[in-house]
């Protein structure tokens, strides 16, 4: 990783000044979340550094041995030729878990590259089918986007675990001064009535939201998916810089119809999330 993508310098977030006034659950849930992502962002430091240091001096030292005279040895070179992919793969390791605790190409190359580059990475473990629609236009920064961005995170390994779903949608899009994010999968699904104070991630998408302004939907039926809305304003610098234009319609949250027991995505439309084919 080059240097002008390593995590910054690790920086103590104060926490608000809670009086229990209007405003207070925004500000504490902005606060902990910067406080998350400066924690992950220091680790993330350690990580190409210190883990990056190691295996670079490594992966040199086991190219200086293969140069040698001794290394021709069949049983060696064998063993070396081991050692040097399982370092590779050490290094990748590395990659991935830096990429995942700070999305350095959020603020390279902005959400919807990113977004893709993360639906990409989870469609080499994912065993179904994942559709994307990410309207390239979409222009976020900061906060509101690395939020929406953790939500996908968050919403694909909760698929990957529990879901067993064969298709799985991730569609965001700019309607009418807000931008909007939406996750559909068919999966098992649960009860989202049901749903107790241990389902972390679910509550860490809320907090997100309510920390940049946004709101958070989530429907969910036993064995019929689930869907997750998310929403938040255009920041002011945005709207600014965007030229008027004409808005779709904001994306439906109604569930999949279909007949065979799992819930099917609607037909394919220029400004709604495509129909997946089985």
């Amino acid at each position: 990783m080059p240097a002008s993508s390593r995590p910054p310098t690790r920086q103590r977030v104060e926490p608000p000044s809670l009086t229990a006034g209007p405003g207070d659950d925004a500000r504490f849930a902005a606060w902990l979340q910067r406080t998350r992502e400066s924690e992950r962002a220091a680790l993330a430091r350690e990580l190409h550094d210190e883990l990056g240091a190691i295996l670079t001096a490594a992966r040199l030292d086991a190219a200086w041995i293969s140069a040698q005279p001794a290394s021709h040895e069949p049983a060696i070179a064998q063993r070396l030729a081991a050692l040097q992919q399982v370092l590779m793969q050490g290094i990748e390791l590395k990659r991935r878990i830096i990429d995942d605790l700070h999305p350095t190409i959020l603020t390279h190359l902005g959400l919807p590259a990113a977004l893709e580059q993360l639906l990409a990475s989870h469609r080499m473990r994912f065993p179904g089918r994942v559709s994307a629609s990410l309207d390239p236009a979409v222009r976020l920064a900061g906060e509101p986007a690395l939020a929406l961005y953790r939500i996908v995170q968050e919403a694909l390994t909760n698929i990957h675990k529990y879901a067993r779903a064969d298709l799985v949608r991730v569609t965001l899009r700019r309607v009418q001064g807000r931008i909007e994010l939406a996750i559909d999968d068919d999966g098992t699904g649960f009860d989202a009535d049901a749903v107790g104070p241990d389902r972390h991630g679910l509550a860490g998408m809320r907090h997100r939201m309510l920390a940049v302004g946004g709101r958070l939907a989530v429907t969910s039926t036993k064995g019929c998916g689930t869907s997750i809305r998310a929403s938040l304003p255009v920041p002011a610098r945005e709207r600014a810089q965007t030229s008027p234009r004409r808005q779709p319609s904001s994306i439906p949250a109604a569930a999949f119809g279909g007949g065979s027991g799992r819930q099917q995505p609607p037909a394919q439309q220029r400004v709604t999330a495509p129909h997946l084919q089985p």
